[in-house]
């Protein structure tokens, strides 16, 4: 799915070249028509913003937002596992399943890096990646969710994955996790007092399970079931 392609694309640490190709990034959003038509103009509009804006600004908002603290953290398993010992196991099965697909992973890469994972799901068979992209729905939703809350205009590429992935989730159940979740970090001081605290999400007893994990309870945060 090229939009999946895209949109990792917009996720990644700005650069001028992804800036010059924000006009045929947005065709294709628009020829392969799998988002709502809301959906798509206020992500054209996003991009459009970001084509127009001083790249040094769009590099130092992306690492305020995305490098700074666990809340917008693009890292998959840090909002599921944290520090927890389940973390390692679930990396080496995620990264069996790119190596399936003949994907390969740099030496500095984290196989739950969202835009990489982006990436793989969009090499997958139609089923099998919208079911695994399903599984990492909640997750997404709830960093969108925080993300629409400071009023950053990334949360519209959130919103678009989970559109895109087709998962039912309940609003008010998303708003609840994200209210759960760590705050975001403000100062250096508060950094370093965040990381040392407990994981925002709860780590899951299976690491070896692909089945999908549907949201908890609204008096629990939502776990992404093993992708």
């Amino acid at each position: 799915m090229r939009s999946l392609r895209v949109l990792s694309r917009l996720l990644v640490y700005p650069s001028a070249e992804g800036m010059a190709h924000m006009e045929d990034m947005q065709k294709v959003l628009v020829e392969d028509g799998f988002l709502k038509v809301k959906t798509l103009k206020s992500l054209c509009r996003f991009m459009d913003e970001l084509a127009v804006t001083d790249l040094m600004k769009l590099q130092e908002n992306y690492v305020e937002l995305f490098d700074r603290g666990r809340s917008h953290c693009l890292h998959l398993y840090e909002h599921v596992h944290g520090e927890s010992r389940f973390r390692g196991q679930a990396m080496i099965d995620l990264s069996n399943r790119y190596h399936e697909k003949g994907l390969q992973i740099g030496v500095s890469e984290l196989p739950d890096y969202l835009p990489l994972f982006l990436e793989f799901i969009s090499v997958c068979e139609p089923e099998e990646g919208l079911e695994t992209l399903g599984q990492a729905a909640p997750v997404i939703a709830v960093i969108g969710e925080k993300l629409k809350r400071g009023k950053s205009g990334y949360a519209i590429v959130f919103a678009a994955i989970v559109e895109l992935s087709g998962a039912k989730l309940k609003p008010a159940d998303i708003q609840k996790a994200a209210d759960a979740s760590l705050p975001n970090i403000k100062t250096l001081d508060e950094l370093d007092e965040q990381w040392e605290e407990p994981e925002a999400f709860g780590g899951a007893d299976d690491c070896g399970s692909c089945s999908p994990t549907p949201l908890e309870p609204a008096s629990k945060s939502p776990e992404m079931g093993v992708m």
